[in-house]
């Protein structure tokens, strides 16, 4: 019996949204009702807390698998990357910015350069 009612209570998506005392409370009416022992109920409470925070888990982790296949369907980019992406620009600009007074240095000492066109 009581396999069968931890079944009952854990399959399907509703015991992602079980909290504690939910939990608690439906194990405590299966006690009245002498479905559960007493015994069984603290078992029985333990068992369903951890099914559904590992539900909830999972869950979390499709959603997020979810979302970011969508992200990557539609062309999206994540934050990380554009970050990355900014970075890179930001040494760029400092290289170019390092290569430009260079550039202004040897023309002051009167050297020819020759310039790359871009």
């Amino acid at each position: 019996m009581l396999n069968f009612v931890k079944e009952m209570m854990v399959t399907g998506l509703g015991a992602v949204f079980f909290t504690k005392d939910k939990v608690e409370e439906m194990v405590q009416q299966l006690v009245a009702e002498g479905k559960v022992s007493r015994e069984e109920a603290n078992d029985l409470v333990n068992d369903m807390v951890q099914k559904a925070k590992e539900q909830r888990e999972n869950m979390k982790e499709r959603i997020i698998k979810e979302v970011e296949n969508n992200l990557n369907k539609a062309g999206l980019v994540k934050k990380e990357e554009v970050d990355k992406l900014n970075s890179q620009i930001n040494k760029l600009e400092l290289h170019i910015e390092s290569l430009e007074r260079e550039i202004e240095a040897l023309k002051e000492n009167k050297i020819e350069v020759v310039e790359d066109e871009l």
